[in-house]
């Protein structure tokens, strides 16, 4: 185990390439958690990030935004020349296939492939799903859009998610999720039911290559105490297999548990 202060050293399975796509799924906070990923991951590289969903405009450095749609394809020879500008004047580049009112519209998962392939910027951070803002969500039947090949993929729960009562009020698509888990309205997550949520192939597991290394990131724990937290943390560090590793931020700090050595 090793403990990261905020703009302290990354969980070391991002050390082991040195670049790649990272695609961000589950609940609230993936914005935040790629902007403060990104931050720390230009220190050293070259960042570009993207969403195959939509992200707000005001998330974007507007002198940092290319757009697919001006381009003839992303691999024609203006987009990588305009591309690899941006990158080279030291910026994180935003990619998006076009503006609609207040948000980018972003990228098909097949442009992510092709963006891994092409290798433009050592590190590619994709905001890869929805969930308006909730702690948790239930999977529809098109989500989450994540392409076919990625290298890490970062799950994100909210603290609050794990002492407040599962409603539409406090998780995305709720009646999706109220039936996989088997629970009426107003039902408080369990440990075994979270657990189920996270190993999922139909929830949180959805489309994701078995070869990717996860890291399930419970953010806002500062909403709860140390000691309601614990407990979860002993659960899913002695049972969730298919990750490398438990994240855990908020405003006291992060910390990050690694599983599997």
């Amino acid at each position: 185990m090793s403990d990261l202060k905020l703009g302290g050293p990354l969980p070391p399975c991002f050390f082991e390439r040195g670049g790649g796509v990272v695609c961000f799924t589950g609940g609230g906070g993936k914005t935040t958690s790629i902007m403060r990923l990104a931050r720390r991951l230009r220190q050293n590289s070259t960042v570009m990030i993207t969403t195959t969903t939509k992200m707000a405009e005001s998330e974007a450095e507007t002198e940092n935004v290319l757009l697919t749609k001006n381009f003839p394809t992303l691999s024609s020879l203006a987009f990588i020349l305009a591309a690899k500008n941006l990158i080279e004047a030291g910026g994180t580049v935003f990619l998006f296939r076009d503006i609609v009112g207040d948000k980018y519209a972003g990228l098909s998962p097949e442009d992510i492939s092709l963006l891994r392939c092409m290798k433009l910027a050592s590190w590619t951070l994709v905001e890869a799903d929805g969930a308006s803002r909730m702690p948790i969500k239930g999977y529809a039947e098109h989500e989450p859009p994540l392409p076919d090949d990625f290298d890490y993929q970062v799950v994100l729960v909210g603290a609050d998610a794990l002492t407040t009562p599962m409603s539409e009020f406090t998780s995305a698509r709720f009646e999706i999720l109220r039936r996989f888990l088997g629970v009426e309205k107003n039902a408080v997550l369990t440990r075994s039911l979270l657990l189920r949520l996270l190993t999922s192939p139909d929830m949180y597991l959805k489309n994701s290559p078995p070869c990717v290394k996860r890291i399930l990131c419970i953010n806002k724990t500062d909403l709860i105490t140390p000691d309601a937290l614990a407990p979860w943390l002993t659960y899913l560090r002695s049972n969730l297999s298919q990750y490398h590793g438990i994240l855990t931020t908020g405003r006291n700090g992060e910390i990050f548990y690694e599983l599997g050595s």
